[in-house]
């Protein structure tokens, strides 16, 4: 299958754009975005992306500069595949294509919407893609008619892409990260909120966990048309969840399979890395940070370190993940402390540190 995917400009080529909303969503005429305000957007700096199968359209992504905050942000409003052509990454190369073209035109993150509850958007989302979110908006479409949205309060959280993090940088690679928590490390003390007998069963926040488990069904759909109360009740019990979490400082960083289970990451912080990288003269030098890329590029141009502005250029060797700053620095006073032969060892053979998993970045 050779598919096309090109930016679309043309009336034409538009009105394939909302013939695919209402294939896919199932939507009224009144609830399409039409063809005339998309030509509209895109003559005023909006980026409408097509993915087309001899000159089918089969997947399309809009989105919007925004200016209500900084760094410069674009808004994806809508992406959608066609349905007989979905789980083929059509969906992902039109968010890469989204990328590319939102930093080729000075834009750093990208935002948008999804319903928390759908599990294919929040695998996708987070764990495929590597956004986060850590706000939540009840009922923010209003009421829905859609095939899809139809019978739940619209929430949504809010996506942010940050389009040069590290993560991101290595999954737009289809490179594996794996999860801050490893499925055989979980515990009860994990489980924020979870399902025992198909009823949602949360519990409150302790100051020390790092990181939490908020579980969803695996599909909202089917359990939506065998009982619409308990929908709404998982509904329910993932706002509050997520509002409580996220106004204590948590971030939804991932999203997991464990045992045909499905569950959202809850970080409290920010990840931090523990970095190591190689000099001109051979020395190593340790540090940490929340973006790998960047800290790379800052040493490279000098304003990294005292140390390695005399040694350029610099070479990332080794990295490991941590779930807080804390944790990463408590790491790098310790990797400091051990012999060069044994830091070498180390990075040779890939080894965790500290409970953390050696994570190899190309930046």
């Amino acid at each position: 299958m050779s598919i096309d995917y090109r930016i679309l400009e043309k009336i034409d080529d538009l009105e394939k754009v909302v013939d695919l909303e209402m294939l896919v969503w199932g939507l009224p005429d009144r609830d399409a975005v039409p063809s005339g305000l998309l030509h509209a957007m895109v003559n005023t700096g909006s980026l409408v992306v097509g993915a087309s199968e001899n000159n089918k359209l089969i997947g399309m992504a809009l989105m919007f500069p925004t200016d209500r905050v900084k760094p410069k942000r674009m808004w994806s409003h809508m992406a959608a595949v066609d349905p007989a052509y979905q789980g083929q990454g059509i969906g992902f190369e039109l968010k890469q294509f989204q990328r590319n073209w939102a930093l080729e035109n000075g834009y750093q993150e990208i935002g948008w919407t999804f319903d928390p509850l759908q599990r294919g958007n929040a695998n996708f989302n987070l764990h495929v893609l590597g956004g986060a979110t850590n706000t939540y908006h009840i009922n923010f479409y209003g009421e829905m008619t859609d095939g899809i949205n139809a019978g739940l309060p619209s929430d949504r959280v809010e996506v942010i892409w940050k389009l040069r993090n590290s993560r991101v940088k290595r999954l737009s690679g289809h490179k594996a990260i794996p999860p801050l928590l490893s499925t055989s490390n979980i515990s009860d003390e994990h489980y924020l909120l979870r399902s025992i007998d198909d009823q949602p069963i949360s519990k409150a926040l302790q100051p020390k966990q790092k990181i939490y488990l908020a579980e969803i069904p695996a599909s909202i759909s089917a359990l939506k048309q065998r009982s619409k109360e308990l929908a709404v009740a998982w509904r329910i019990a993932l706002r509050n969840t997520f509002q409580t979490a996220f106004q204590a400082g948590y971030t939804a960083h991932d999203f997991i399979a464990v045992n045909g289970r499905y569950f959202y990451m809850l970080v409290e912080q920010q990840s931090w890395y523990m970095y190591v990288l190689e000099c001109s003269d051979q020395t190593l030098y340790t540090g940490i940070t929340p973006d790998l890329s960047q800290r790379v590029l800052k040493h490279n141009s000098g304003r990294g370190a005292a140390y390695t502005k005399t040694r350029r250029p610099v070479r990332l060797v080794a990295a490991w993940q941590f779930p807080n700053r804390q944790a990463a620095m408590k790491a790098e006073i310790a990797f400091k402390r051990l012999q060069r032969q044994t830091k070498l060892d180390h990075i040779a053979h890939k080894q965790s540190f500290r409970d953390a998993l050696f994570v190899d970045y190309d930046v």
